[in-house]
């Protein structure tokens, strides 16, 4: 009788840890860069740059990365205040405070503009874990329903930072 219990709680555990690699696995880290993602869509990463992209769609987004020591001198926090907006520029809704896993502490805006008569549709994210900096910019055709808003989000909080490459 014991061992039937014990049984099922090793199948499941068994289950499941072979499953959580497959979910991982779905994190892209481009050009060997330190900082990750889930790509939305039909994205695929660059091969020189740590950047996604659908040329298609003309949609993106890219990655900068730095060590958190190397980052901008302010005070993470200050990254929640939008400041002023430039004309042309529409907020939509406020700066998001994200915690996501593995640490990483995150400010998240979306925003529209309208460039050569092209609605489009932007995402800025910066975040941070005690190691590491980024700057995430996505951009994609306001219209679109391969990356919708839910969407692109979904990809900005798969977010993922692993060990810096030691720079040659």
């Amino acid at each position: 009788m014991i061992m039937r219990p014990c049984s099922r709680l090793i199948a499941t555990w068994l289950c499941l840890s072979l499953s959580l690699p497959a979910l991982a696995s779905d994190v892209v880290f481009p050009a060997g860069g330190a900082v990750g993602l889930s790509p939305p869509g039909a994205m695929t990463a660059h091969i020189g740059l740590t950047m996604f992209e659908d040329n298609d769609e003309d949609a993106v987004i890219s990655i900068f990365e730095e060590a958190w020591g190397d980052a901008p001198g302010k005070p993470f926090s200050d990254f929640g205040n939008l400041g002023e907006v430039p004309p042309g520029i529409r907020v939509e809704g406020p700066v998001q405070h994200l915690q996501l896993a593995g640490g990483i502490e995150a400010y998240l805006v979306a925003y529209s503009d309208i460039k050569d008569g092209v609605a489009r549709r932007h995402w800025t994210m910066v975040a941070r874990n005690a190691d590491l900096f980024a700057s995430i910019f996505a951009r994609a055709p306001a219209g679109s329903t391969l990356y919708s808003d839910a969407k692109i989000q979904a990809a900005l909080r798969s977010i993922q930072f692993r060990k810096p490459r030691p720079k040659e």
